[in-house]
């Protein structure tokens, strides 16, 4: 009999679990453990979306920019305008859809050196004539431009010759404002040189629904002969 005894008090000793204490700061370290680690993976979740949206905004921008300073580059006739409104000049106005600027403008050149000259100007860019046979004829010009007519949709947009104008930029990037400053339009010779015009394009821009704001600025000058 004191042998059984002594063996189920010996089996109930090796049964011994958890307190209920022991349980309870087991969970409330867990539970913290849990919470830190959910926290830092939000954290970490939201820089990258905030850095996937930076890059977006860069990328956009960086494609604007080259896209424009490509052809501005190896362009001629740099004329530089602005107008209030797409209906401002009537038929002279070469931001208009439907008017050419080819017909308007011809071998004309034009500086705009101080940028946007005026108070409410609403459009205001740079035509070129390209160089080379491309997809787009011989000839043509292309107008560059800033349009800010729409408040809640400010873009650049890209026209050529007489075509509507097309924005160069995505739809979730807001254009806050952007200037073309032209100088040295048309080229001036003294003695054996030649001074090519320069363009300085200035670019504020922002995601749709950020208000952080990206700043771009790059000076192009005009690839010409020199001889």
């Amino acid at each position: 009999m004191m042998v059984k005894n002594a063996f189920m008090s010996s089996s109930k000793k090796n049964q011994a679990g958890f307190t209920l204490i022991e349980m309870i700061v087991s969970l409330a370290i867990f539970s913290i453990s849990v919470t830190i680690t959910i926290g830092a993976l939000l954290v970490l979740i939201a820089s990258n979306q905030k850095l996937q949206g930076e890059q977006s905004v860069m990328t956009n921008l960086a494609f604007a920019m080259d896209s424009m300073t490509r052809e501005i580059r190896t362009g001629t006739n740099y004329y530089c305008d602005e107008a209030t409104d797409y209906n401002q000049g009537g038929p002279n106005n070469i931001f208009k859809s439907g008017n050419n600027q080819d017909l308007i403008i011809g071998l004309d050149t034009n500086s705009c050196e101080g940028g946007v000259d005026g108070v409410n100007i609403d459009l205001q860019g740079i035509s070129i004539i390209e160089a080379g046979n491309s997809i787009t004829g011989v000839d043509d010009r292309i107008l560059y431009f800033f349009d800010q007519t729409d408040p809640d949709n400010k873009t650049l947009k890209r026209k050529v010759g007489a075509e509507a104008a097309q924005s160069i930029v995505s739809s979730g990037l807001v254009i806050e404002n952007a200037e073309f400053f032209v100088s040295g339009a048309p080229p001036k010779s003294v003695g054996n040189n030649l001074y090519q015009p320069t363009v300085t394009i200035h670019i504020t821009a922002r995601e749709i629904d950020n208000d952080k704001k990206y700043y771009l600025q790059t000076t192009v000058t005009q690839r010409i002969l020199d001889l």
